[in-house]
């Protein structure tokens, strides 16, 4: 299964194209001044540069080693920061920014959204670096209209990031599906109004998030095609207790990041609680954004028996940590029925993000009566299941998007 994955020539046209979410717009430099500030406002926009397609082929093909993407990309690529204004947790109206890729000269564009994985330096986002997003680069390439937000926390947001908090996740990938839209109309781009959705890791996690909220409260607004959660924790609850178990977690960062991030969010102050020194003291100075996941780890413990204190471990197991495990299942992704259909991704040995998570989303939604699948990838660790589970959604992307034109042209 995996060996027709990585069949890439032939597939690599798909590929990244496909973890793009909805999207929409731009002009260049030209700052918006509205009457009234509002979610999904384009404050700026500035041009971080043109790519032809010769400079991405040498550029990718040496990211890709054996893989090489000659001939597969067919459009120069103009690429802009965007700053527009969302929603913090509190409900204050903040900055956020995204990186915005463009396929120049294309008429008429579908939409697709890629969401990344889990970042805690602030610099190593698309809107600083485009090569931070060499998916947003191909996908444009190919011909998509493609959205790389960066999420708040990230980017010119100074917030510590809200790390999968379900309302801020979903919220800043529909502001910026705004801001983009006003921009594409300003610049006369056109958009067939088809929207994907896909990511991995939080990506998967945020993909679905705002899958949900678009479908519960913004369906007259935005309509979704497809989306592909890959390797998300779409259950937080299980994904925590499946991790403390283990009493060994070897990216410890992302759990300090769970906790600190809520902490933040909903007034806790239970640092110290939670996190037995020195690591409790360390914490919050290490999510100020400047360190990257693996410097924030080197600063942390594994051993969880060490990191924690065992009567949080205890009370989160025995259920008697109430306010934590209620912040945790609300933030869940999967108390809702979808509508457009969802494809899960995940590898089966999957070390960080528990596969159950996929497992269990795809059981629950088709009991409720949703159109959910689930690939699975044999024997794929949470690293060696990207390129699959990115190949795999970018086709069938793909064979959506052909199969609504063929629709359309058969209409006519």
């Amino acid at each position: 299964m995996i060996n027709s994955y990585l069949n890439l020539k032939s597939r690599l046209m798909l590929i990244l194209p496909i973890i793009l979410f909805l999207s929409v717009s731009c002009r260049d430099e030209q700052p918006v001044e509205p009457e009234i500030e509002s979610r999904g406002q384009l404050i700026s926009s500035s041009s971080l540069g043109v790519y032809s397609t010769s400079f991405l082929q040498a550029f990718l093909n040496g990211l890709a080693g054996n893989l090489q993407f000659d001939d597969l990309l067919r459009y120069d690529v103009e690429v802009y920061k965007i700053v527009y204004r969302t929603r913090e947790p509190n409900g204050n109206l903040v900055e956020a920014s995204a990186a915005l890729f463009i396929p120049k000269g294309k008429q008429i564009m579908s939409l697709v959204s890629l969401h990344h994985g889990t970042q805690t330096k602030r610099s190593n986002v698309a809107s600083v670096n485009p090569f931070a997003s060499p998916d947003g680069l191909i996908a444009a390439s190919l011909g998509y209209y493609a959205l790389v937000p960066d999420y708040l926390g990230l980017g010119v947001s100074n917030l510590i990031h809200p790390y999968h908090h379900q309302k801020s996740s979903a919220e800043t990938v529909i502001d910026f599906i705004r801001a983009a839209r006003s921009f594409a109309q300003r610049s006369n781009l056109k958009l067939n109004g088809q929207v994907f959705l896909a990511g991995y890791s939080e990506g998967g996690y945020v993909t679905l998030a705002a899958h949900k909220e678009i479908e519960i409260n913004y369906r007259n607004e935005i309509s979704v095609a497809a989306s592909a959660p890959m390797a998300g924790a779409f259950d937080l609850t299980l994904t925590a207790r499946s991790i403390i178990q283990k009493k060994v977690y070897n990216q410890p960062s992302f759990l300090a990041f769970f906790f600190a991030a809520y902490d933040k969010i909903y007034g806790w102050n239970r640092i110290n609680q939670i996190f037995k020194p020195p690591y409790a003291e360390r914490i919050p100075s290490l999510f100020d954004g400047t360190r990257s996941t693996s410097e924030i780890s080197a600063q942390l413990t594994p051993n969880l028996d060490q990191l924690f204190h065992q009567n949080f471990i205890d009370g989160f197991l025995d259920g008697t940590e109430s306010t934590l495990l209620a912040a945790f299942e609300s933030n869940s992704l999967l108390n809702w029925t979808p509508t457009a259909p969802v494809r899960f991704y995940h590898g089966d040995n999957d070390e960080y993000v528990p596969y159950e998570n996929s497992l269990n989303a795809r059981d629950y939604f088709r009991s409720v009566g949703a159109n959910a699948e689930l690939v699975t990838i044999p024997g794929g660790t949470h690293a060696t299941s990207v390129l699959p589970a990115i190949i795999g959604a970018v086709e069938w992307f793909e064979s959506l998007r052909m199969n609504k034109q063929l629709q359309l042209m058969a209409e006519k």
